[in-house]
């Protein structure tokens, strides 16, 4: 079987109309990828490179024998989980390639594939209330969808939305989710983050004529002006810490190397942000915060760490550990780790136990307040209180002081700029 062939377009800083950037070309036997910049677009003063790691500027041709072929950036402008999911329903089975090609094109980052670029399409609120009536669907596709479903990544079912000016995510509730809760849970994880010191992503509730409650969070990925559509570039930590072979993404794993590539990507340094989501993380029991939950973006002023996104609480019965390795031992949180990562990061340990207090005790005093504020069953809060068990072991730790001070005499540090 022949090689496939696509023209692949980027959408500029800034601009809304995307030029060709060069030719991705796939053979289905090996499952390699290749691609090769435009020459036209390599002498452009505007061009930028899709990635500065994996794609640098260069004429000769780039191969990708990861992820069936496929380089990170353009996965992520495809379809994952839920949207595969759909597309299989409507045309069956199809393979990487094919999927790239057939997905909506709404997929995250300034990336998309064909010789024309698809038009966005995306519910209003109306259109969304409308549609929902028979969202998600149980077995066959949407009998009354007016638009495609959307391409973003995840398991829970989704649509585009567009209202007051900006593109959102709608979520709904996945059919795990009886009680419907899901959404006032990201909500609140999301707003609480903000009030911790991290920047994460804008989020809103909207309750369906059916009484169900779903989340809508802001693309930070797209804006729009008017009639017109602006992309951002997007990676994954997916992408940026180079996974996709299964010998070596145990070790790559990390949020110190997810932090050290940022600084590659980006020249800056992100450490002490990175930390401060783990930290979070760790203390409101998410352990969802595997790569393709963290990001890079691109805009006019080039690479730069994307806001939060995908903080879910759970409850946690035993240890609480993540999913990227944070510390020297692994990815298991106590008071102690959470404190050694700091190190690790250059933030000097008072300052960490500072910061750390500071979260915990935001979220313990206004996670229940917040939960109420929305209308939240009181049986489902009693069920989360075991979320924040970390948060409660920070507070009722006695650090110390002496120890402190020997841990950041003995600590090499891994990140430069403090």
């Amino acid at each position: 079987m022949p090689k496939k062939t696509t023209p692949v377009l980027i959408y500029l800083p800034g601009e809304s109309t995307p030029v060709p950037a060069g030719v991705f070309s796939w053979t289905p036997e090996t499952r390699v990828g290749e691609f090769v910049y435009d020459s036209n677009y390599l002498q452009s003063s505007k061009a930028i490179s899709l990635d500065p790691m994996g794609l640098r500027f260069k004429r000769s041709v780039v191969k990708e024998a990861r992820q069936d072929g496929i380089f990170g950036i353009f996965r992520a402008a495809g379809p994952d989980a839920w949207g595969r999911d759909q597309l299989y329903r409507e045309h069956g089975d199809l393979d990487e390639f094919e999927l790239l090609l057939k997905g909506p094109a709404d997929g995250v980052g300034n990336v998309c594939f064909g010789e024309t670029p698809r038009p966005i399409q995306a519910y209003s609120l109306a259109e969304l209330d409308d549609v929902a009536r028979g969202f998600p669907p149980e077995s066959t596709q949407i009998a009354n969808a007016i638009n495609p479903t959307t391409s973003m990544g995840g398991a829970k079912p989704k649509l585009l939305v567009q209202d007051a000016g900006a593109f959102w995510i709608a979520k709904f509730p996945e059919k795990g989710d009886p009680v419907r809760f899901l959404a006032a849970n990201e909500h609140v994880m999301l707003e609480m983050a903000k009030d911790c010191g991290v920047d994460a992503a804008s989020s809103r509730l909207h309750s369906l004529p059916d009484g169900r409650q779903i989340l809508l969070v802001r693309r930070f990925d797209l804006a729009l002006d008017k009639l017109d559509v602006t992309r951002k570039g997007f990676a994954s930590a997916y992408t940026i810490l180079g996974l996709g072979n299964p010998h070596e993404d145990a070790r790559k794993k990390s949020y110190l190397r997810f932090a050290e590539e940022a600084m590659r990507w980006t020249g800056q340094q992100y450490g002490k942000a990175i930390w401060q989501r783990l930290v979070f993380n760790a203390m409101v029991g998410n352990i969802d915060d595997h790569p393709r939950n963290h990001a890079l973006i691109r805009d006019i002023n080039g690479w730069q760490l994307s806001p939060a996104f995908d903080i879910v609480a759970s409850e946690r019965k035993d240890q609480v550990a993540l999913s990227m390795r944070f510390h020297n031992d692994g990815a298991i949180a106590t008071p102690e780790t959470l404190l050694a990562s700091a190190c690790l990061f250059g933030i000097p340990a008072e300052e960490a136990i500072t910061e750390m207090c500071h979260m915990a005790s935001t979220i313990l005093e206004t996670w229940q307040s917040r939960f109420k504020k929305i209308g939240a069953d009181a049986v489902n809060i009693e069920k989360l209180e075991g979320a924040f068990k970390m948060a409660r072991q920070v507070l009722a730790h006695s650090f110390d002081i002496a120890q402190l001070r020997e841990i950041r005499r003995s600590t090499r540090y891994r990140l430069s700029g403090r």
